[in-house]
């Protein structure tokens, strides 16, 4: 709870008795797990030629003597920080990769951590798309399954008339924001008179996709209207998307309220369908004044649970 113990008690503890003899235990980034003993088998989040990630492998003692490990890939593109080592506690061994000779497309190897008769084998993902590349992408790129974009890091600002997103140096939880000016425009109905910010992506995996706009925490706090804004891929029909309603249940609201003063945002969301592999831009839209946007994110199936959104995606 909050608040402090009715009673002055020390809670109860107790010892962990750790076994005498060495045991090898591996745990790999992106899971919680440890093996060998749990389900399936342990496998490293993908490295790509984009971000070209290094990815770790914890080694480590669930004994209380040391022991000595090795470690052997089973590909010669997957480079290795160190290849034996003696565990006292733990080791952590980073992954990467040699794109000199890294397989085109997608590919995968195994990292053999053996201690004794005991033996982990770790899979290696790696992605190498021919398609696009570092040097020739042209806006953001898909990794992971998802694109993650800071709001000032627009493509294409397009004003209508004297209405334009501008940016809020330092505002936000990561980087800036993007604000409607005049703060006391009147609303629009997009695309007529809206000034749109334009963010072109590269996708590999066409599908649904879900569009997590990030914004600056607020109410509605003019009393003919609620907050709102516009999404929409290319040429498709916008969806006009509510912040905060105009009408809503006080009890609802408070609750939303509280839970977005708590994370110092709000997280809304429109849902759309992209068709095809490629290049696509996504467009954000003024409908009424007051938006603050702060990040985007396009979940295309891989977003893993996150509370400040996933690390800015690759762009050029």
């Amino acid at each position: 709870s909050w608040n402090d113990p009715p009673r002055n008690i020390m809670p109860a503890v107790r010892r962990i008795q750790i076994p005498t003899a060495a045991i090898l235990g591996v745990a790999v980034e992106g899971s919680d797990l440890a093996w060998p003993g749990a389900s399936g088998d342990p496998c490293l989040p993908c490295i790509d030629a984009f971000n070209r990630q290094q990815r770790y492998i914890d080694v480590f003692n669930r004994g209380s003597v040391p022991f000595e490990f090795t470690a052997e890939a089973d590909q010669p593109w997957i480079v290795l920080s160190q290849r034996d080592g003696l565990v006292a506690k733990e080791q952590r061994l980073w992954v990467s990769v040699d794109w000199s000779s890294a397989p085109k497309g997608r590919s995968a190897g195994v990292v053999q951590i053996r201690q004794a008769d005991q033996l982990v084998k770790v899979r290696v993902e790696a992605f190498n798309p021919t398609e696009v590349t570092p040097d020739t992408l042209d806006g953001f790129v898909e990794t992971a399954g998802y694109v993650s974009i800071e709001a000032e890091h627009f493509t294409r600002n397009i004003p209508a008339g004297k209405l334009r997103w501008e940016r809020i140096v330092d505002y936000g939880r990561t980087l800036s924001a993007m604000t409607i000016m005049p703060r006391n425009a009147d609303s629009v109905l997009p695309p007529d008179g809206s000034p749109c910010l334009e963010y072109r992506i590269y996708i590999f995996n066409p599908g649904q996709a879900r569009v997590l706009s990030i914004v600056a925490p607020t109410l509605n706090f003019l009393p003919d209207r609620g907050l709102r804004y516009a999404v929409s891929f290319d040429d498709e029909p916008l969806q006009i998307v509510e912040i905060v309603p105009k009408d809503f249940d006080a009890r609802n609201g408070n609750r939303q309220w509280e839970e977005s003063v708590k994370n110092a945002c709000r997280v809304v969301q429109s849902v759309h369908r992209i068709e095809a592999k490629g290049y696509h831009t996504l467009k954000i839209w003024m409908v009424d004044p007051g938006v603050v946007l702060e990040k985007i994110v396009i979940d295309l199936g891989g977003l893993r649970p996150n509370y400040l959104g996933p690390p800015e995606s690759f762009h050029h």
